[in-house]
């Protein structure tokens, strides 16, 4: 059995799921320089080399595998999981990942004695199978709701920074096509928040206990359509381009086929289907409970042009 990892007096012991992630990466950076001492579950593919010379002890496994996960959890306090998937491939099913996998991770939380956890979930998180993804993230807010554990489960809209998985596609395919594909009416409502802003949440609710029980939504500071997002972008990069609506209908065949074969697809299925509704709340949620109001989406875009 790998050693584990132990506490350094004054600092509590973490363990972050997906701690190799877009959310993960910028939130063990965080906590590091606080002073904290962490512990990463990490799949055994997960390139580790640019967290590796912060002091951060890795565990090669998987939240699908419990005695990964349990080795993982040993010893530490507080547990934040951002580990999950937004596509599906083979048997890594939204169910199993999402889903089992939370359970996983709550049943080697109390089993070894951690108090604290810490979860991702997303807006629209709800018991509709209509929606898989969302109905995974619904399963696991469940689970750990009935954990007993002290929890705190942030439902976040869409996320924008460097690398991230939703403008930076778009702002590609604006500097390369003629023209910029808009999927269905384009009315769609967005309600973007920075990536840097979310790991501020979590580190502040990681240390009031009033966020203990609560379920926060995260949401930017303004609802933008898809269209207005993408005429943001534009105006951004400085590239006008012709925008051509297509049909909800003819996106679902090339979607299949291009989860099917390209490595980072512009839209799965899952996430062609979740266009049928807004990804939104209040305004002002992130000023209500952390005190600080979010950078607009125009505001923090300089990433797509560098």
């Amino acid at each position: 059995m790998p050693a584990r990892c132990y506490d350094v007096p004054g600092m509590a012991l973490i363990l972050v799921t997906g701690g190799t992630g877009f959310v993960g990466r910028r939130l063990v950076k965080a906590l590091i320089a606080q002073g904290h001492e962490l512990c990463c579950l990490v799949r055994p593919t997960s390139q580790t080399s640019a967290l590796a010379h912060l002091g951060v002890r890795f565990y090669r496994g998987d939240v699908t595998d419990p005695d990964s996960v349990e080795r993982a959890v040993a010893g530490a306090e507080a547990v934040i999981h951002l580990a999950a998937i937004i596509r599906e491939r083979g048997k890594a099913t939204f169910h199993r990942t999402n889903y089992e996998g939370t359970r996983n991770v709550v049943g080697a939380a109390v089993r070894t004695g951690a108090k604290r956890l810490l979860f991702m979930s997303n807006l629209g998180a709800a018991p509709d199978p209509a929606f898989p993804f969302l109905h995974s993230k619904w399963q696991a807010e469940e689970a750990i709701k009935a954990s007993g554990l002290d929890y705190t489960i942030f439902r976040s809209s869409v996320l924008f920074g460097e690398g991230d998985g939703f403008v930076s596609p778009l702002a590609g395919l604006i500097k390369r096509l003629p023209l910029v594909p808009v999927i269905g009416s384009g009315q769609t409502r967005f309600q973007l928040l920075s990536v840097d802003e979310v790991v501020t949440c979590l580190i502040m609710a990681l240390g009031d206990d009033k966020t203990i029980g609560q379920v926060m939504e995260l949401g930017g500071p303004e609802h933008l359509t898809y269209e207005e997002i993408v005429d943001l972008i534009m105006g951004v990069l400085g590239r006008r381009r012709p925008k051509v609506h297509i049909p909800v209908t003819l996106m679902q065949p090339l979607a299949w086929l291009m989860d099917k074969l390209l490595p980072r697809p512009l839209v799965t299925p899952g996430q062609l289907a979740m266009l049928r509704r807004d990804n939104i709340t209040d305004l002002d949620v992130v000023e209500r409970a952390f005190g600080f109001k979010p950078i607009s989406l125009r505001q923090g875009l300089d990433y797509i042009v560098r």
